[in-house]
């Protein structure tokens, strides 16, 4: 009964520190944005790897009026 406890606590405390880093990253990136540099290519491969990660500023090659764009 103890060790499932114990496991319980691991699996809780792991699952807030991946989420708990994840969220400092969204953060850390949506306060870039304010400066609008995120329009710009990505500077570094580690930019670019976290931007896709993440979700947050990803940038597409086709223009916004562009029917590929949304798939079709």
């Amino acid at each position: 009964m103890i060790l499932a406890v114990w496991i319980l606590a691991l699996a809780i405390f792991l699952a807030g520190a991946v989420s708990g880093t994840l969220a400092m990253l969204v953060i850390g990136i949506r306060r870039g944005d304010r400066a609008r540099h995120l329009a710009d290519e990505p500077g570094t491969h580690l930019d670019a790897v976290t931007r896709n990660l993440l979700g947050v500023g990803v940038r597409t090659d086709c223009p916004a009026g562009d029917d590929r764009a949304e798939g079709a």
